[in-house]
């Protein structure tokens, strides 16, 4: 026969334990918000990009660059204390959804022009760009090193991220890549 105090003990702490790991995946969400906006941010400046290559008939890759921002990033996340090669993938995956935005706007604009809206300098997005690469890798760290090293368990912080030609399969090989950035040992 099973003793209703010992079954109700029982519950209370199973109870208890799922309430603590929902907070915990909460909270973890939470701590990721920052890291998500930003990304968020500098996915904004996509159409400026792809516009100012399609009005100086530019391509949209330039592995010239493509190379600049990643040593640049690679080097910047050793300073932060990241391990650079768990990094090397999250940098070249937001730059393939970079382009792969870029390549989305330029197909539409064949069909449907963009009517009044001028693309900003592309020198002053690089700029803007850079700078939010080294906020977001500074989060990152930051994240890292107040979770003990782990980092999220899902993907349920890139929620928020949001743009018109952002794919979900684009946010789920950023998350994938971000959650497997770790500080250098």
């Amino acid at each position: 026969m099973v003793n209703i105090k010992s079954f109700q003990r029982a519950v209370q702490v199973v109870s208890t334990l799922a309430a603590f790991m929902c907070f915990s995946s909460l909270a973890q969400a939470y701590q990721y918000d920052q890291t998500a906006r930003l990304v968020n941010e500098r996915l904004s400046y996509m159409k400026d990009v792809a516009g100012y290559k399609a009005e100086q008939h530019l391509p949209i890759e330039d592995l010239t660059q493509e190379k600049k921002v990643l040593d640049q990033s690679l080097s910047e996340a050793e300073s932060l204390g990241l391990n650079s090669e768990t990094v090397k993938p999250f940098i070249v995956t937001q730059m393939n959804v970079a382009k792969a935005i870029q390549y989305r706007y330029r197909a539409d604009w064949l069909s449907s022009p963009e009517s009044n809206w001028k693309p900003q300098d592309l020198a002053e997005v690089r700029l803007k760009i850079s700078s939010l690469n080294t906020e977001l890798l500074k989060n990152i760290a930051d994240e890292l090193k107040k979770n003990n090293n782990k980092a999220p368990h899902g993907c349920s912080y890139m929620w928020p991220v949001q743009h018109p030609q952002l794919k979900e399969g684009d946010k789920k090989a950023l998350c994938m890549t971000l959650n497997k950035i770790k500080l250098r040992d």
